[in-house]
């Protein structure tokens, strides 16, 4: 199978996508208020050089739970990238996370969030979530190019659908030990994120991660994608 390779292309300054972001000091990233669970609303990690761990937390609740959060990022060493969760202080010993990694590229105009590989559980043995360079489930993923990416967690249960409310992962992740490629159901129309299928569990949690800086996003809005857009033209170019 190809190896994932797809190009981000040219990054469009004027596309309508506003990205929560904060600076904040030293390696580590801690979620500003809610980090959001689409690509529109993810909290990008500004933090300057390599980023170890990212803290947060998913909250439940009957009219307006938090229940995924979407952070926006660059692989730089796509050769050692991986993302494995941990419980945070506080949180339920029964939290079951589930993470998922998409591209970030632009398709006809628009900014998009491509799905690339998800995982429920580390083990049998483990519910924790782990990422790795590459897919175990014969997808024949791999993660190759440096560039921007978008990482989720959810708990378990919430799954990304497209805008057709399709799913986008291969199911065999919901399995122990599975590190999963996109759906290859010959129905699914794109692998876009668009929406969550449902509500899922919450807690407090921790990823550390390797391979990955901040995106070096200066601020939101309109100047965080010129300067992204700035960012990509250089890449191209080295």
């Amino acid at each position: 199978m190809a190896a994932f390779r797809r190009s981000h292309g040219a990054l469009v300054a004027a596309l309508p996508l506003v990205i929560a972001s904060a600076a904040l000091g030293g390696p580590d990233w801690e979620e500003v208020s809610d980090a959001g669970s689409t690509l529109g609303t993810a909290q990008a990690i500004t933090t300057s050089g390599a980023v170890n761990t990212i803290t947060g937390k998913l909250s439940g609740g009957l009219l307006a739970g938090d229940y995924q959060d979407c952070f926006l990022l660059e692989i730089s060493t796509p050769s050692v990238f991986s993302l494995t969760t941990s419980l945070g202080l506080g949180s339920p010993p029964g939290f079951n996370p589930m993470m998922f990694l998409f591209r970030v590229d632009n398709l006809q105009g628009q900014l998009v969030a491509k799905a690339v590989m998800a995982n429920n559980d580390k083990s049998p043995t483990d519910v924790q979530s782990t990422l790795q360079r590459q897919t175990n489930d014969g997808s024949g993923t791999v993660i190759t190019q440096a560039g921007l990416y978008l990482i989720a967690i959810s708990g378990f249960g919430s799954q990304p659908i497209n805008a057709q409310g399709q799913f986008l992962f291969n199911q065999e992740f919901l399995q122990p030990g599975v590190i999963a490629g996109p759906n290859q159901n010959p129905q699914l129309s794109d692998y876009v994120l668009a929406g969550w299928s449902n509500d899922g569990s919450f807690g407090n949690y921790t990823m550390t991660v390797s391979g990955v800086t901040g995106t070096q996003v200066p601020g939101p809005g309109a100047l965080a994608l010129l300067a992204l857009g700035g960012l990509a033209t250089r890449r191209r170019q080295r």
